[in-house]
């Protein structure tokens, strides 16, 4: 796939999920309609352009990903080698494996360092909750 195909395939998914946190708040893991649009949708071949593009990406320019988001895009790149035989394997779940989870934290990790690459200040939390500290409450 070409680069540019790969950017623009990290720019459309980015897009797409800060849309979603933007119309109805943080974005769950159980959110079906990602689901169906994205992750049941995504080849092997996909996942790894994207994936190798955010490793590319994170090595160099260190300042738009930490070690959770390279250690997550590692361990999908891994997870993309050891199943190559099956088709979709990071949507893949049965008795010996779940990936599942593993397409997720990628999915996520597309979204925050694509953010963080433009500066967008848009994360991914229920804006619902109050998270005061101590201080805040009795100031």
């Amino acid at each position: 796939m070409k680069l540019e195909n790969r950017i623009t395939l990290i720019v459309k998914i980015a897009q797409h999920l800060n849309s979603q946190i933007q119309l109805a708040g943080a974005i769950k893991p159980n959110n079906k309609q990602i689901w169906q649009t994205v992750l049941h949708n995504l080849t092997n071949d996909q996942w790894h352009a994207i994936l190798s593009t955010l490793e590319a990406l994170m090595r160099q320019n260190p300042t738009v990903g930490n070690l959770t988001h390279m250690d997550t895009v590692e361990t999908g790149l891994r997870t993309l080698k050891k199943y190559e035989l099956y088709d979709r394997c990071l949507d893949m779940k049965n008795h010996t494996a779940n990936n599942k989870p593993i397409a997720w934290k990628c999915l996520m990790t597309i979204r925050e360092v694509y953010n963080s690459a433009c500066g967008i200040d848009l994360p991914n939390a229920d804006s619902s909750r109050t998270t005061n500290t101590f201080k805040e409450i009795y100031q």
